[in-house]
């Protein structure tokens, strides 16, 4: 019993420490304690960035507001990281996806959907070596074919890698 508690000190004071770390990067004041961040609050899906005072990008800054619960953020089109992948909805039936992606620096951008098995659905941009400029990207990808289930889209822009998780929810009758 003495073992068992001497190895989940260091486990508990490491996980403290942790905690207390994270909450340090945050801006004081960041997030407003008063209210709780609504991930369901009908934000519209215009894509405008944002970087978040909590070093997370949103969507726009309605989703920067309710959903993050945030105070602050820097203006659009602006991204905490090099690149920001959106991809709207995230529950699909029978109508197309809306992939974004904001780009700080021109550079090249390939997005893989692959569902669950590893099977690849969707490959694109159509050249994969072109250079982009600096901008945001949006394309629509016709998932109404796709079998329902659980996929996952990858974006890879320069090296950098970012998913994103969303379900096809009805099948194609």
């Amino acid at each position: 019993m003495g073992y068992l508690c001497n190895m989940v000190k260091p486990f508990v004071v490491f996980v403290f420490l942790l905690i207390s770390v994270s909450a340090q990067s945050q801006t004081p004041g960041c997030v407003d304690s008063l209210r709780i961040p609504d991930t369901y609050y009908p934000c519209s899906t215009d894509f405008n960035p944002v970087c978040g005072c909590d070093n997370v990008t949103y969507r726009n800054e309605c989703a920067a507001f309710f959903w993050g619960g945030i105070t602050s953020w820097s203006l659009s089109p602006y991204s905490c990281t090099s690149f920001f992948l959106d991809f709207y909805p995230t529950a699909i039936d029978y109508f197309p996806a809306q992939l974004s992606i904001y780009m700080k620096e021109p550079g090249s951008v390939a997005f893989y959907i692959y569902d669950v098995f590893g099977k690849l659905y969707y490959q694109g941009p159509e050249n994969p070596n072109a250079t982009y400029p600096s901008q945001i990207l949006t394309d629509q990808i016709n998932v109404q074919n796709f079998p329902r289930g659980i996929y996952i889209g990858i974006a890879i822009v320069g090296g950098e890698v970012q998913y994103v998780k969303f379900a096809k929810v009805t099948d194609n009758n």
